[in-house]
Formats: structure tokens, C-alpha cells, sequence
């Protein structure tokens, strides 16, 4: 009898030790391209916020998965700024929530994930060209490379170091 209660003590330590929940909100970063931006004066018109979700489903024993929802895109920011008839966006912000329940048998059971963005941008219209000695950086050629501050080196090993 002993070895019966035993051994459900430890199925149900088993089950509830597997089990998870989590939510998290965190800023989405990531590699960035450096491009050439046209210099110009700019008003600024308001700052726009977009929202999309994206779930992931998986169903009983995983045979069954898929994806709804989006990601934000560049897109959905000019539509929004086109609501306030702006020509560009700046100062671009997405932000990740995440919430995930994970029941103990999620491999039978299956599982959803859901995943909840929020981007803000600051929507402009531009006035005039700056009078600047390059001229417009667009029709210039390719863009002068940016000075170095010497602040992070690349060693021939490809290790980082900082000064």
C-alpha cells in the first residue's frame, strides 16, 4: 500500500512540476541596417501606434501546427501615418508581449502561444531640402563611410573588444 501512495506522490510532483505559465513584455531589438537618409526639414505630426497579434497553435502530439495572426511591418506604420497625411516615419518602437500556458501534457494535449506587438513611430511630413555643401546623400553616389571612434575593435580572431 505504501508503494502505491508512493508512487502517485511522485506522478503527481511529476505532473505539477511540468506545468508553466508565462507572460513577458520585452523591446524587440535586433540587427539594424545603416541607410542613407535624405536631409531634410521635417515637421512633426503626432506619434502613431500600431497593434497586431500573432498565435501559435500546436495540437495533439504536435501533428498539428500553425501560425495566425501577423507580425508589424513597415507597412502597417505608413498606413497609419498616411491617415495623418505624413510622407515618413521616425523613431520606430515595436514591443513583444508574450503569454504562454504550458499545461503538464502539453505534447498530448497541445499547446497555444500567443504573441501581442505594439509599435509606436513618430509620423512627419517634410518642408524643404537643407542647404547642405554634399547635396542631397540620394543622388551622390554611395554614401562616405562613418568616421571611427576607435571605441570597439575587432581583433583577427573576430573577438570584440571594448576600450
Amino acid at each position: 500500500m505504501k508503494k502505491i501512495v508512493f508512487y502517485f506522490t511522485v506522478m503527481a510532483v511529476f505532473i505539477f512540476a511540468s506545468c508553466s505559465t508565462s507572460n513577458y513584455t520585452a523591446n524587440i531589438s535586433g540587427a539594424a541596417d545603416y541607410s542613407t537618409v535624405a536631409a531634410k526639414d521635417f515637421t512633426t505630426l503626432g506619434i502613431i501606434t500600431v497593434r497586431s497579434q500573432e498565435v501559435h497553435y500546436s495540437g495533439p502530439f504536435g501533428l498539428n501546427k500553425r501560425v495566425d495572426g501577423s507580425k508589424i511591418t513597415f507597412a502597417d506604420f505608413m498606413q497609419e501615418a498616411a491617415k495623418l497625411e505624413a510622407d515618413d516615419i521616425i523613431n520606430i518602437r515595436i514591443d513583444m508581449n508574450t503569454s504562454y500556458d504550458k499545461p503538464g501534457f502539453s505534447w498530448l494535449t497541445g499547446w497555444t502561444k500567443t504573441y501581442t506587438y505594439t509599435g509606436t513611430a513618430l509620423a512627419i511630413k517634410y518642408t524643404d531640402a537643407l542647404e547642405t555643401q554634399h547635396g542631397d546623400p540620394q543622388l551622390s553616389g554611395l554614401p562616405k563611410a562613418p568616421e571611427s571612434s576607435g571605441a570597439v575593435r575587432t581583433t583577427r580572431s573576430g573577438q570584440v573588444k571594448l576600450r
